[in-house]
């Protein structure tokens, strides 16, 4: 599936299957790690593991809600985009929702405008699936992925604490952000308009 830009690298996303296990552990074993390394006592070998080993991502393919795919830019593997729903978090009700659940991308492709595009292409997915807004997770601790989100007209709404034994104690805050999606916000404000 292409995500269209009339700028920057030709970007396509190709669903990931059970046999691109070793691919996808080899591409997040590198950019996981080089990310989020400094907030595991093991250097983020437990994580990357548990995440990327051939039994969970049976388990995440067998799923009706999931979508997982790697993200190419000019047919090189640069990262991955899952995204589910319909799917609200257990810690607070986000009805009618999709979760942006893993967006990676491999640190030569940041500042290039590919996060966004892969963001503005899981909007698009949701509108046409009638859904009221996207939620995500984003560890406390990533103040430059909170502004990104921001920018992208997500709020805060909730702040938990990740009981992973292998995650440094201070490191363990996540918070969930949300983002009304544009046909629902516009609805909810004629609506308020119209009260007062």
């Amino acid at each position: 599936m292409e995500i269209p830009s009339p700028i920057g690298p030709s970007l396509n996303l190709v669903p990931i299957q059970a046999d691109d296990q070793a691919v996808l552990f080899s591409l997040m074993d590198k950019i996981y790690r080089d990310a989020y390394r400094y907030v595991w006592g093991d250097q983020g070998d437990w994580y990357v593991n548990l995440i990327y080993n051939p039994e969970t991502l049976q388990k995440e393919l067998n799923r009706a809600r999931s979508h997982y795919f790697f993200v190419e830019s000019d047919a090189v593997k640069i990262g991955i985009l899952k995204y589910d729903f319909p799917f609200s978090p257990r810690e607070i009700q986000i009805p009618n929702s999709m979760k942006l659940h893993r967006l990676y991308l491999h640190p030569d492709f940041h500042g290039k405008g590919i996060a966004k595009r892969l963001v503005e292409h899981c909007e698009k997915i949701s509108l046409e699936n009638g859904l009221e807004s996207i939620w995500l997770e984003v560890m406390s601790c990533q103040p430059q992925a909170k502004r990104f989100y921001e920018k992208m007209g997500f709020s805060h709404l909730l702040s938990y604490q990740l009981d992973f034994e292998m995650l440094l104690p201070e490191y363990r805050g996540i918070e969930i952000w949300r983002k009304v999606l544009g046909k629902n916000l516009q609805s909810a404000q004629s609506a308020f308009s119209a009260e007062i």
